[in-house]
């Protein structure tokens, strides 16, 4: 102990010299600086209480019991009521007392005073900082225009994602973006918004919630889509899916590597990164041509029977829908042979044609049906087998899994969520499911059950306050216009700010504020962003800890850890409160943070930040709050209790299970037209044909409360094929010189880029693998655990090699990383293996969404001499980040 302390005194006197921070006398008194601890919650005594908690080291929420002695957290565990847990926690989760006490915690507000990147800070007050911020946003848009700032978020830690969209839209910004976004978990939200109105079936991103009572779950066949819960979310649908495979559910994996969950499957199929939609698209031919579909559901609640006129693209309309009824749609009666009108939800006296193309007084239609399989015609399981780099028959004998074991679902996963054929991928995954009536009934992974009421997003409670954006100010959103379903959830497009910023077009942004972790361990194409960043004229970093983009930053705050916050979680049909378990140094909540900031706003002037606290104007996007306890007696009244009393009653059933499972949504009788609910779309029915991808193209409603100029190319109703832009199939010397195809994965220890500090952490998975195929190493010379070049067309890092047969042999993969221990140097720490230096930020992005190209691109390797300089990768280098001394 004693020797383990003096390593760690060293290190955090070699830190603060690196950094520099003059005035901070807490520097100097090391001990007490290091475990000073202020408890918020517990009374500092000598018993051991326990706290009712959920984690937050990534979004799956898991409830924890974290044990308190001496105002000091000194052990986690699970907590066995949570409905999703269990009572299990993963390696994330239990990282949190390290990430929580870390000895470089972003402890007070830094200002910079050196040059950017020196490292030299001066540590100032809470008010002081947020004044800086405010004086200097208040400049940015006195000179430049609000649209000049822009705001961004990330996963990892505590994220409040709409208190930033919140803060945009009362300061007048239209500009705010997460990195994620777009290209994680967005185009599925998307995709099942627009096509039925329901919850995803993400298992990771704490959906298909049907599954989570595996002791009655019915379905037969889970597909598991580019996901990967066994290393995501270990500890609740990892274990979930273990317990579906122990209760003798199949399983499908369709994954380049052979994950954990991919070596318990029944069928891997190994696929070229990037070409999912060829596959899913075989998947749909393959039920169509075999008519293997639920016909009866089909014809009676998706679009599909409805006739297309094909030269405008739009469903023929007998008459427009009132008062929220659905417009009436044509269909192919085959018992008079003519279009008929069909009155929802369905008339007994026709009997509509699913398949057919018919010309009516010199107009032809065509059933949606007809062009579903017109689109996918061309996908036969040969030609998919082709171009995914797999087998024709074992892509038969998975369909066949799926289509004989029913009820079946797919999962899909975040890897189909970064190509830019990513929302193509969530519309043919659902409509597999659709085809097959997979949904709303007992097995099904999309439903839409019941919630609390209490959190109108679950999750994430504060209201956005869209109305206080002008529309002129909307009108300015970078990406806006093109992608405009980013608008689902209010955001800007990062590729457009990129490019804004480095072209001066059409305005330049000139300041930054950011909430997340590594802002160049996530972005596409980091070089370019740090080319962009020389650019601006200032820059906010919020955190729990320094990371590379701390180096270019002008002030740090410090956020607090999720030990440390308060929120209201909804999980399954219970309520969770996470809780302040003790509170350390000045940490501040985020929600918080935006908070204040817009009030410093409103006190130098700025006329929509003092409307925005005025409660009669705010109505129900309430005005802004001074504390937590503030924010939360606005929500706890519709629970009938206080916040202090939930936390103390909490976690609790807010309905039973049988109230909040509820199947067959659509078919339950609307009691203002006595007609059945049907779905959340236009039609009601689901739109596996989906016309209104059109109409947000033109216009971007739904999603916008103004209408923008329409994008450059219309948004397709029905998914399509984008073949990789870079790629080993196209004959070019990009796929000559760089003839690998490049994947990410996560490993079940980090979430994006978090807990590269965590000494337990960083001693489980020190360094970033590349995974190769034997034959291919082979033939690069490279044996296992050798440290390897990887190059794209971008740039040139390092990772060390993990030679195995679980890859498929054509395709490379490495997991996101930056290394804090050489921050410090000329590098900051994101240069060496980050592999988002060699992804690719610019077009083609997705017409939809924006995505951009975070996985397959084209790479060569080489055998490199050594590791990069200044890494750690021993045990006992990570000794000098353990939390230091007594409670």
């Amino acid at each position: 102990m004693k020797r383990r302390n003096e390593l760690v005194e060293a290190n955090a006197k070699k830190f603060f010299s690196s950094v520099a921070i003059s005035g901070l006398e807490a520097v100097t008194a090391k001990r007490r600086y290091l475990t000073k601890c202020e408890p918020k919650v517990m009374e500092i005594d000598d018993e051991e209480k326990i706290v009712k908690t959920a984690c937050r080291a990534c979004i799956a929420n898991c409830g924890v019991l974290a044990h308190v002695k001496n105002g000091r957290v000194i052990k986690l565990e699970g907590n066995p009521v949570d409905p999703m847990s269990q009572g299990r926690m993963c390696a994330k989760g239990l990282a949190g007392i390290q990430a929580l006490y870390h000895p470089n915690r972003n402890k007070y507000p830094l200002l910079r005073v050196g040059e950017r990147g020196s490292g030299r800070w001066r540590r100032i007050s809470w008010d002081e900082a947020l004044t800086r911020v405010a004086e200097k946003a208040m400049e940015t848009r006195e000179k430049y225009g609000a649209e000049a700032l822009f705001c961004t978020t990330g996963g990892g830690g505590n994220p409040e994602i709409w208190s930033i969209a919140r803060f945009c839209n009362v300061f007048g910004t239209p500009n705010w973006y997460e990195p994620g976004c777009a290209q994680c978990y967005l185009p599925r939200v998307l995709s099942c918004a627009m096509m039925y109105g329901g919850a995803d079936s993400s298992i990771a991103d704490s959906n298909a919630l049907e599954l989570y009572d595996y002791e009655n779950a019915q379905i037969k066949c889970l597909v598991l889509w580019g996901a990967g819960p066994a290393y995501s979310a270990p500890a609740s649908g990892g274990r979930m899916v273990n317990e579906l495979r122990a209760k003798g559910v199949k399983t499908i994996c369709i994954d380049p590597r052979f994950t954990p969950d991919a070596a318990k499957a029944d069928i891997w199929l190994p696929i070229r990164p990037g070409t999912d939609v060829a596959l899913q698209m075989a998947w749909i031919r393959y039920i169509l041509e075999n008519r293997r579909y639920d016909e009866e559901f089909v014809t009676r609640w998706t679009n599909l029977p409805y006739l297309v006129e094909v030269e405008s693209r739009f469903f023929a309309r007998a008459k427009k829908g009132e008062n929220g009824a659905p417009d009436t749609f044509y269909v192919w009666d085959e018992k008079t042979a003519s279009m008929q009108p069909m009155e929802y939800p369905y008339d007994e006296k026709l009997s509509p044609a699913l398949w057919g193309t018919y010309e009516v007084d010199g107009k032809v239609y065509k059933t949606g049906m007809q062009l579903l399989y017109e689109r996918c015609e061309e996908f036969t399981l040969e030609k998919a087998a082709e171009i995914c780099w797999l087998d024709a028959d074992r892509i038969k004998a998975a369909i066949e899994m799926y289509l004989e074991n029913a009820p079946s679902g797919i999962c899909l996963g975040v890897a189909t969520d970064q190509t830019p054929n990513s929302v193509q991928a969530a519309m043919a995954a659902d409509t597999i499911d659709f085809l097959m009536g997979n949904l709303e009934k007992p097995g099904a992974l999309m439903q839409r059950f019941r919630t609390s009421g209490v959190l109108k997003v679950p999750n994430y409670p504060v209201p956005v306050a869209l109305k206080c954006l002008p529309p002129e100010q909307l009108k300015k959103r970078l990406g806006g216009r093109e992608h405009k379903g980013l608008s689902i959830w209010y955001a800007g497009h990062p590729g457009s700010v990129l490019n804004a910023i480095l072209t001066e077009k059409p305005y330049q942004p000139r300041m930054w504020i950011d909430r997340s972790g590594n802002k160049l361990g996530v972005l596409a194409e980091s070089g370019r962003w740090a080319e962009a960043i020389e650019k601006l004229d200032f820059i906010v970093h919020m955190y729990m800890y320094p990371t590379s983009f701390s180096c270019y930053a002008d002030i740090l705050l410090p956020t607090e850890e999720w030990l440390e916050t308060d929120m209201i979680v909804e999980t399954c049909n219970m309520l969770v409160a996470r809780q302040q378990v003790v509170h350390l140094w000045e940490t501040m909540d985020e929600t918080l943070i935006w908070s204040r900031l817009a009030k410093k706003c409103a006190e130098l002037g700025h006329e929509m930040c003092q409307k925005a606290f005025d409660p009669e104007f705010m109505g129900d996007q309430l005005p802004y709050w001074d504390s937590m306890d503030e924010f939360f007696d606005h929500l706890t009244p519709a629970i009938g209790m206080t916040w202090e009393e939930m936390k103390k009653k909490a976690p609790f059933e807010y309905m039973s299970k049988e109230e909040w499972k509820s199947y067959y949504v659509y078919k339950q009788i609307d009691d203002a037209t006595g007609l059945p609910k049907g779905f959340d779309t236009p039609s009601k029915k689901i739109e596996v044909y989906v016309e209104s991808m059109i109409t947000l193209g033109r216009t971007g409603q739904p999603f916008l409360p103004v209408e923008f100029e329409p994008a450059d190319k219309d948004y397709e109703p029905l998914p399509y094929y984008l073949e990789p832009v870079e790629s080993p199939v196209r004959d070019d010397d990009t796929a000559r010189e760089y003839p690998l195809v490049m994947t990410n994965g996560r490993v079940p220890f980090y979430h994006h880029s978090t807990l590269r500090n965590a000494a337990a952490m960083r001693e489980l998975y020190p360094v970033p693998e590349i995974w190769i195929y034997p034959d291919v190493a082979k033939a690069y010379g490279i044996a296992p655990g050798d440290w390897v070049w990887v190059e794209s067309k971008r740039g040139k890092i390092r990772a060390k090699a993990l030679v195995t047969k679980g890859i498929n042999p054509g395709t490379v993969c490495m997991e996101r990383f930056w290394h804090p221990e050489t921050m410090n140097t000329k590098t900051h720490g994101w240069q060496e293996t980050n592999v988002n230096v060699l992804s690719k930020s610019t077009a083609p992005f997705n017409d939809v969404v924006g995505t951009h190209t975070l996985r397959a691109y084209q790479v060569r390797i080489s055998k490199a001499d050594s590791a990069p300089e200044g890494i750690w990768q021993k045990p006992e280098d990570f000794v000098n980040w353990l939390p230091l001394g007594k409670a």
